[in-house]
């Protein structure tokens, strides 16, 4: 599974105003703006959804105020086909805001230590080396980084 980020860094210039659409049409699942970095991705993997190459997923970035904004969706694979679901934007999370989300999940899904994993992009300087990280893990689809 290729697909694991999907970000959007075109440069926007002070006046222009991006279109929102909705979360689940959108597939740009986390915007970069200039000077925001990723900052952590969780996958649960539950042993019940094998089968369906089913995940959890919970991917944040940086802002620069040092607030992070997350999103949380679903994602499966049906028929080759992969397909993303209950899509959650939160705009403006803390860092212990977002540990207690990843602790109550652990817990209230019984997620064990070998069904989940943790990617910490924050040790990186830019934007570029996290994503250079990301392509070395065939962690992200090149095709939706624009």
């Amino acid at each position: 599974m290729n697909l694991y980020a999907v970000f959007d860094m075109k440069k926007r210039h002070k006046n222009e105003r991006s279109k929102k659409s909705h979360s689940e049409n959108d597939h740009y699942l986390i915007r970069i703006k200039k000077g925001e970095r990723l900052y952590k991705f969780y996958y649960f993997r539950p042993m019940a959804g094998i089968h369906f190459h089913f995940e959890y997923r919970i991917l944040t970035k940086e802002k620069i105020n040092g607030m992070l904004e997350m999103v949380s969706y679903n994602f499966k694979i049906e028929n080759g086909v992969p397909q993303k679901s209950s899509i959650t934007k939160v705009p403006k999370i803390s860092k212990e805001q977002l540990e207690e989300i990843v602790q109550n999940v652990m817990r209230k899904t019984n997620t064990g230590p070998d069904e989940f994993e943790e990617l910490d992009l924050s040790g990186f300087a830019t934007i570029d080396k996290q994503i250079e990280f990301l392509k070395r893990r065939d962690r992200v689809d090149t095709m939706y980084i624009m």
